[in-house]
């Protein structure tokens, strides 16, 4: 089966990727294996980072993680799946993700994740701060609206907490 390629859309201010479920991630007991689930965190992480940089390509993921964290309620197999991704707080060099892997009727959890990055120079082998023009494409999205608004306050972006 295709995957799309990082296709997704906003819906109430989650980035939701639609994913079915392959063979490969199903381990023997006909589960998807709790490592995937990561797997899932990371398709979420990149498609919304790309829709809100506008990047395409490997060199265009400016981050490093540096914590991940994933609390399972319920098994996922072979079936068809959302995965939702926000941005949770901001730092000054670091961003949270927030995820959801649901089943595809929507309503059905079947994990929650959290990861936080760190913005990072490749090319220097440096972290780096965030831009007030990314913090403005993200609280664009906070309520679900467009990633280009200026507005300042939303939910999503709560000032200068500091993040590892």
């Amino acid at each position: 089966m295709n995957q799309p390629d990082f296709a997704g859309s906003w819906r109430d201010g989650w980035f939701v990727v639609p994913l079915h479920v392959l063979f490969r991630d199903v381990d023997a007991f006909g589960h998807v294996n709790n490592a995937v689930f990561f797997t899932y965190f990371e398709w979420g992480r990149t498609a919304i980072w790309f829709d809100l940089t506008g990047g395409k390509e490997i060199i265009d993921i400016g981050f490093i993680v540096a914590r991940a964290e994933c609390d399972f309620r319920m098994q996922l197999g072979m079936e068809p799946i959302e995965i939702r991704t926000r941005i949770g707080s901001i730092g000054t060099t670091s961003i949270e993700f927030l995820s959801e892997i649901r089943k595809n009727n929507g309503n059905d959890v079947a994990a929650h994740g959290r990861v936080v990055v760190v913005l990072y120079d490749w090319a220097r082998r440096s972290k780096i701060p965030v831009t007030d023009e990314l913090r403005r494409k993200v609280a664009g999205h906070a309520d679900g609206t467009s990633a280009d608004a200026s507005r300042s306050g939303a939910t999503a972006v709560r000032g200068d907490r500091r993040t590892p």
